[in-house]
């Protein structure tokens, strides 16, 4: 099995190679810009003479384009090349519905990054990191590269350079992994609530540095426009941004590693996060702090390295629903915390009661094995239909169970 994995390390240009570093920054600004203003007029012909230039058109260009202007061809070639690729892929997965249309790149908002691919173009000897047309850059090697190095890119990260490098590991199929089990409930309050009676609340960083972050906003409205003070007010406020994505990634890093160590199945309810976040407006901060979206990613491949899975189920009604009988009613969910049963009186926190109805809709679509749901949790009013779906690469046991609810929402 072949696959790529990414290793990040902190680089540290001298005061030269940093300033050649913003200005190719702003050249490929530049070049990303025009290459998509080319293919906004390209688009904006009559239908009979509309013509959409590729990437490869865009390359061929590029030459003439680096003999005009300088600061352009000072640009790494490749980075450039590598540039138009990015855009090109970003069109193609607007064209397929996966994404929104590509946007511009504002000047310290929008930072590209500078990547150059093949490992003749850069090297690694294992302390510095050599990058065509900037030399040796000192680099903090915290752990060894695995596999064939492939691709270098730097990027900056506010007043901070790093390096990712991509490197093609040729790893041994992992065994198959079906057990243990356990189903995970995402929350607002307790990010994780599994159906093993597991509850974690959640840290919420972002909302620990509100104070901060207030103060230190308000200190760039009071600067001059322009100003020196303004742009190191500035930086004060990206440094906090940038501690609370690392709290949470960290956080996050560390929840996926031990529930993909210690399962070999993992069901999450399948969300549309960007769509609650939007009409939901009271709790899009804190799902945004809770960072649903990466840990599923993050559950996703660490599973796939361990031979587990992750399985997707629908969510609808899995808090109304109950574990036990499988009655259905909103009247069951007396508080944000506390679940009883209307029909059958069973007690349980709201949350793992939601992670145990998932392991139930799971258990029901026939991909956790025979024998494993309780015969009470199979006596519900709501049938569940089983609709078997092809498998995909990220999730080989992924299935869609639609129950009658489901499909009155449809």
């Amino acid at each position: 099995m072949r696959f790529y994995k990414g290793f990040r390390f902190r680089v540290y240009p001298t005061r030269l190679q940093e300033m050649r570093l913003i200005a190719w920054e702003n050249a490929l600004r530049f070049l990303w810009n025009l290459a998509l203003d080319q293919r906004h007029i390209g688009l904006s012909r009559p239908r009979d003479e509309r013509r959409f230039p590729t990437a490869f058109d865009q390359i061929n260009e590029l030459t003439e384009l680096r003999s005009e202007l300088s600061w352009l061809s000072d640009v790494p070639h490749c980075a450039s090349t590598q540039l138009l690729i990015e855009l090109d892929k970003a069109w193609q997965r607007c064209f397929n519905k996966l994404a929104s249309e590509p946007q511009w790149k504002r000047k310290g908002i929008d930072l590209p990054s500078v990547c150059a691919s093949g490992p003749k173009r850069w090297r690694f000897d294992g302390e510095n990191i050599r990058f065509p047309k900037l030399g040796n850059l000192r680099a903090v090697i915290h752990r060894p590269l695995e596999g064939k190095p492939k691709t270098c890119t730097l990027k900056r990260d506010g007043d901070q350079w790093f390096a990712s490098i991509v490197c093609e590991i040729d790893f041994p199929e992992p065994i198959t992994r079906t057990e243990p089990v356990v189903a995970i409930d995402r929350g607002v309050t307790n990010i994780i609530g599994d159906s093993d009676g597991r509850l974690i609340q959640s840290p919420r960083f972002y909302e620990a540095a509100q104070r901060r972050l207030a103060r230190a906003q308000r200190s760039v409205s009071r600067k001059k426009k322009g100003s020196k003070n303004r742009d190191k007010a500035k930086v004060r406020v990206m440094r906090l941004h940038r501690k609370v994505r690392r709290q949470r990634e960290h956080f996050l890093h560390g929840l996926s590693h031990d529930y993909a160590k210690n399962h070999g199945v993992v069901v999450i309810e399948k969300l549309r996060i960007t769509s609650m976040v939007k009409m939901n407006r009271g709790l899009a901060r804190g799902i945004l702090d809770a960072g649903w979206s990466r840990f599923a990613a993050m559950l996703r491949y660490k599973l796939a390295w361990s031979g587990g899975s992750l399985v997707e189920v629908p969510a609808a009604y899995s808090s109304q629903t109950c574990s036990a009988c499988g009655h259905v009613d909103a009247e069951s969910r007396c508080s944000q915390n506390v679940f009883r049963c209307t029909a059958c009186g069973y007690i349980d926190h709201a949350d793992l009661n939601a992670a145990k109805v998932l392991k139930s809709r799971a258990n029901r679509s026939g991909l956790l094995g025979e024998g494993t749901v309780p015969e009470a949790a199979l006596r519900t009013k709501k049938r569940l239909r089983v609709v078997k779906s092809a498998p995909s690469k990220s999730s080989p046991l992924e299935a869609k169970v639609i129950t009658a609810a489901d499909r009155c929402i449809l």
